[in-house]
């Protein structure tokens, strides 16, 4: 479960980029240093005729409209002219230019555009740091990642505070070049800069904690992750998270959480709850959550399901619903281990004929943790039917295993069965001989007559 989540974290820091081209992209805090720059470009010319003023309106609101092919005529005408245009006239077409075809998702002729309008540093410079960071994120789109990086630690340099959307945009590009080590820093430093950290900035931050190993970071961005996007992946993983470090209540506590929200429709996912529950001494639960999840058809019916369903009820006391999960669980399991467990409940429950079946038919399935115990159980079920011979039987061979504590057992057993066989034997030979015997005569009573004349004599 662990391995899978993390991996699912990976896979979502593959985002979706946003291009953004209007002026005001690197943030408000540009704003306020545009006059002091206003000031410096003061000396350049940043205007354009009229004639050329109306066809850039025109190329604008095609733009704007996604008329692209209009505004990609114009543009064009305009270009052709570019020895006639001054530096700042041909930028802005060049700008133009590499919007429309962002506009239309073909990134690479927009970034030959974007770059053109650099050239000559014909532009204002907060419309060139726009450009420059339109730049970077058009390499990103198209897994340029060494180019980005480079890209953004330029616009870095110009820019006094640098928006938390350019520290998530490094991170990630070192993230995709897997340099994990550097992408952490400017990863923490978005989270930190921003008031509302958004979900893929804190998924990225998460990722690159658990390639690096640093579990108890990773606990703070999922925590906050949830409050602001409770999906059930992620209150999954920050439960195996808390396992992971051992705060098993923790765990439990998130799970649970997750559970009532019914976000807990997997095998494995109740399986650990219910796993997690009898690590917390709550069978009852984790029985409750195990037949639930039967009956609602969320889980894999196979033989260590059974086992754990009857463990659980084992545990909480309920002997009765424990059987059933038993005797199914056995009759499935290549080994024979569950009608081991099976015959020692029916020994507890001094139901003797029940227990030597499921004892014999854990021995004939084979494949047994502890054969020589479940030899000696049988014997006990024997003995407590007086089947002598069969209990000697499998004394004998429960004393030859290794296990000590086992041989020491068979053998007790074996002179308490020895001699109540003994007895049982001379018990029934006493009988034999006593029904051999000829049955003694009763002496003929005296007539009436005779008892009469006896009294009559002197």
């Amino acid at each position: 479960m662990f391995s899978g989540q993390i991996s699912r974290i990976h896979r979502v820091c593959l985002f979706l980029l946003t291009l953004v081209f209007a002026i005001g992209v690197v943030g408000s805090a540009e704003a306020a240093r545009r006059k002091k720059k206003d000031e410096e470009d003061a000396g350049k010319s940043f205007t354009v005729n009229e004639q050329m003023y109306k066809k850039l309106i025109v190329a604008y609101e095609a733009l704007e409209a996604n008329e692209y092919t209009q505004a990609t005529t114009i543009l064009k005408e305009l270009e052709k002219r570019a020895k006639r245009l001054n530096a700042y006239e041909i930028a802005v077409v060049y700008r133009m230019l590499g919007q429309t075809e962002a506009g239309q998702e073909r990134y690479k002729e927009a970034l030959v555009y974007f770059e053109k309008c650099l050239v000559g540093d014909a532009l204002p410079h907060a419309q060139a740091l726009t450009i420059l960071y339109s730049i970077a994120q058009l390499y990103m789109a198209t897994d340029e990642f060494e180019k980005a990086v480079r890209t953004l630690k330029k616009w870095f340099t110009q820019v006094k505070t640098p928006n938390a959307n350019a520290y998530y945009l490094l991170a990630a590009a070192y993230y995709q070049l897997e340099q994990i080590e550097k992408a952490i820093v400017p990863a923490e430093t978005a989270i930190k800069v921003a008031k509302k950290p958004k979900p893929p900035w804190l998924q990225l931050l998460v990722g690159l904690y658990y390639d690096t190993k640093q579990f108890p970071k990773a606990i703070k961005p999922l925590e906050t992750l949830i409050m602001i996007d409770p999906k059930k992946s992620y209150w999954t993983l920050l439960s195996g998270l808390y396992s992971h470090l051992e705060l098993e209540e923790k765990s439990l506590a998130v799970l649970q959480l997750a559970y009532a929200q019914d976000y807990l429709i997997k095998n494995s996912e109740l399986r650990s709850l219910a796993q997690l529950y009898l690590y917390h001494s709550l069978p009852y639960r984790a029985g409750s959550v195990l037949e639930k999840a039967r009956e609602d058809g969320f889980v894999e019916e196979d033989a260590d399901y059974w086992e754990m369903l009857a463990n659980s009820w084992l545990l909480a006391r309920e002997f009765d619903r424990s059987l059933g999960p038993l005797q199914t669980g056995a009759e499935i399991s290549e080994k024979g281990d569950l009608y081991a467990r099976l015959g020692q409940l029916y020994l507890e429950r001094e139901q003797w004929k029940d227990a030597s079946e499921a004892l014999k038919s854990a021995i004939e399935k084979g494949g047994l943790q502890d054969e020589g115990t479940t030899h000696l159980l049988l014997a006990i079920s024997f003995y407590h039917q007086k089947q002598y011979q069969n209990a000697i039987r499998n004394l004998k061979t429960a004393r030859r295993t290794e296990t000590e504590a086992v041989r020491k057992s068979a053998n007790q057993w074996l002179l308490l069965v020895n001699r109540d066989a003994q007895a049982l034997r001379e018990a029934q030979q006493a009988e034999e001989a006593l029904q051999d015997e000829p049955a003694a005569q009763p002496e003929e009573a005296p007539q009436v007559e005779q008892v009469s004349q006896s009294l009559q004599e002197p």
